[in-house]
């Protein structure tokens, strides 16, 4: 994962705004770009107590994202499957993946 003591709070990925941040010993993830935006959050990440499910809400273009998103196809299809998506937005995502 990445954490802000490697890009610092906020930085840009491959073209997208991203930031890293602390809230309540839980770690937030959040991408934004014009055509979608992402937010992951590790419940207790920081206070050694990860293993709560991870809570992940992507707006916009889900395919978009996903095809932004920089893990292996595999983790792709991974999440794919676990998110709440239409069957022709999982069908356009695993495209995208």
């Amino acid at each position: 994962m990445l954490t802000s003591h490697e890009l610092g709070p906020s930085f840009t990925l491959n073209g997208v705004q991203c930031a890293v941040e602390q809230v309540e010993g839980h770690a937030t993830f959040e991408a934004v770009s014009p055509d979608f935006g992402l937010s992951v959050t590790f419940p207790g990440w920081y206070a050694g107590e990860h293993r709560a499910p991870t809570h992940i809400i992507i707006a916009g273009d889900a395919h978009i994202c996903l095809q932004w998103l920089p893990i292996n196809r595999a983790d792709k299809l991974a999440l794919i499957a676990s998110l709440p998506l239409s069957a022709i937005d999982q069908m356009l995502c695993k495209v995208a993946a």
